[in-house]
């Protein structure tokens, strides 16, 4: 049973925000957690060619920097973005676009910099590394074939179909990041029209073959492939049409894609997962300090999301969306002869949204712990990322977690989101249950406990006597806290609540005065 079929079941059960009766005993059950993630939206801007973190989130306060490393290929301290109190400080360019870029969400709080990203024995080839980031996986050899991603998995498990597509690339191609293994859970648009005009001719009055025949399956496939391009086709265009931008954004390639993502969720489109990508990052030679090639890819990201997130608050639709930048590896510490760097290791994550909890996270590079390549090491594991995404923002369960990225991964620094979602990150451990007042003087109790899973309640009322009175019997409930008023029976004395759920028994003492 996916997600959103146990909550409405469970609904219907009377298990949510709802009153019952047990005999003449009245019960309220009542969830804690009403600010569900399903209406939440991720945006990931992919940037392709190895973005030079170095000269990104910048160590100015240290010398070698200077004198050794990036002798010229530098940006000058007095020109950086001080980031608050900490020691690490932004390339100007990031003050581009609208209300200063990337540089005024991070003093508004909705930006977190993470430092010294990336993953264990790094792969400097732009393509591997591109798949082990899209697909969640480090591999355990180069030969090992990565061919689904972790969106595409996620989207898999937990089987949500719907009339909108899950998933869209925005470009003319389809990207690991949404294949499961078997299927492509994407679709690519470019342009909303073109994209129902092709829609539109692909339904040709053909139907399934039922008969075994030696291409049965792929004439299927290909129809059912057809029936839901038409379908998402209709779709999208109707939220293009229906949608609106509140701004005159500028005219740069990821600016002019970001204003189609918002005037598609201005529109209604109940996509969940948007991939956009940025190229020309792989700066081998003329990369340039303030000004250059880097410095305008830089400043034209800074540019797109700060339009982006300014369009949708306009909208009052910024809350529901929260974005991220992946780049496969950072660049070399030491510039090259050509003015530019090569291929690094560990790189830098930009995460922004309302849900964001701003800050900078990790310390600056070190360039006084190199690994043996003479590469900076990582001080988080991307997957961290990922994991509390999953959790925290797409509502995935500990176990779809784990079965996606194949283990759990410590939050960063106590987590880079606010808490949308109930589910626990892999370091948290689920509160005890609670029983208030207790002391209690007319025998009516509140009962707070904290489900880790979508699981079944059952409530037990026992006495000094060993008398055992059922108060909830296998009631569906999902992962989150839970809050119970009840009315003990009986008569004043000690008496224990016994709680079956996540498949362990809890008991509370109350004292009835």
């Amino acid at each position: 049973m996916n997600r959103r079929k146990f909550i409405k079941y469970s609904s219907a059960s009377a298990a949510f925000s709802s009153a019952f009766s047990l005999g003449k005993i009245p019960v309220w059950v009542k969830n804690l957690d009403l600010d569900h993630p399903d209406d939440n939206i991720l945006v990931i801007i992919q940037m392709f060619g190895g973005n030079d973190a170095l000269n990104t989130v910048i160590p100015a306060e240290n010398d070698k920097y200077y004198s050794t490393f990036r002798k010229t290929l530098n940006i000058p301290k007095n020109k950086a973005l001080k980031l608050g109190s900490t020691l690490s400080y932004l390339n100007p360019a990031l003050r581009s676009g609208k209300n200063d870029g990337l540089y005024g969400l991070f003093n508004n709080g909705n930006l977190a910099v993470i430092q010294g990203v990336g993953y264990p024995n790094p792969n400097l080839s732009h393509f591997r590394s591109t798949d082990i980031w899209l697909s969640g996986i480090n591999p355990q050899n180069d030969a090992e074939r990565l061919e689904s991603g972790w969106i595409g998995r996620y989207f898999e498990k937990i089987n949500n179909a719907s009339d909108h597509p899950n998933c869209m690339n925005i470009g003319n191609s389809s990207s690991l990041l949404f294949q499961s293994g078997s299927q492509d859970l994407g679709i690519s648009v470019e342009n909303p029209n073109d994209f129902y005009e092709r829609g539109k001719d692909l339904l040709s009055g053909e139907s399934f073959l039922s008969e075994k025949g030696a291409y049965e399956a792929e004439h299927n496939f290909l129809l059912d492939l057809s029936i839901q391009s038409n379908k998402y086709s209709k779709v999208v265009k109707d939220a293009f049409d229906t949608g609106k931008n509140t701004l005159e954004y500028s005219k740069e390639k990821l600016t002019e894609e970001l204003k189609l993502v918002a005037r598609l969720i201005s529109g209604g489109l109940k996509t969940k997962v948007y991939l956009l990508s940025i190229d020309g990052f792989d700066t081998h030679a003329g990369q340039g300090t303030t000004d250059g090639k880097h410095a305008a890819l830089l400043a034209e990201i800074s540019s797109a999301i700060s339009y982006f997130m300014a369009d949708l608050k306009a909208q009052n639709l910024s809350k529901n969306v929260v974005g991220m930048t992946v780049s496969e590896f950072g660049r070399r510490p030491n510039q090259n002869d050509s003015n530019g760097t090569d291929h690094g290791a560990a790189g830098v994550m930009f995460v922004f949204g309302e849900d964001v909890n701003g800050n900078v996270y990790g310390k600056p590079f070190d360039f006084n712990t190199l690994d043996i390549n003479k590469d900076f090491v990582f001080q988080y594991d991307y997957r961290s990322v990922y994991d509390e995404v999953l959790t925290k923002w797409l509502g995935s369960s500990e176990t779809i977690t784990t079965q996606i990225l194949t283990n759990r991964f410590d939050a960063i620094e106590g987590g880079i989101l606010a808490r949308r979602s109930s589910v626990l990150l892999a370091t948290e451990k689920p509160l005890e249950p609670t029983v208030f007042p207790n002391p209690t003087t007319d025998g009516s109790i509140n009962i707070k406990i904290q489900a880790i899973q979508n699981s079944s309640l059952t409530i037990n009322q026992i006495d000094t006597q060993g008398r055992k009175y059922p108060i909830l019997q296998s009631i569906p409930i999902f992962s989150g806290t839970h809050e119970f008023p009840l009315q003990l029976i009986g008569r004043p004395g000690f008496h224990f609540i016994e709680l079956n759920y996540d498949e362990e028994k809890k008991v509370c003492r109350v004292v009835w005065v």
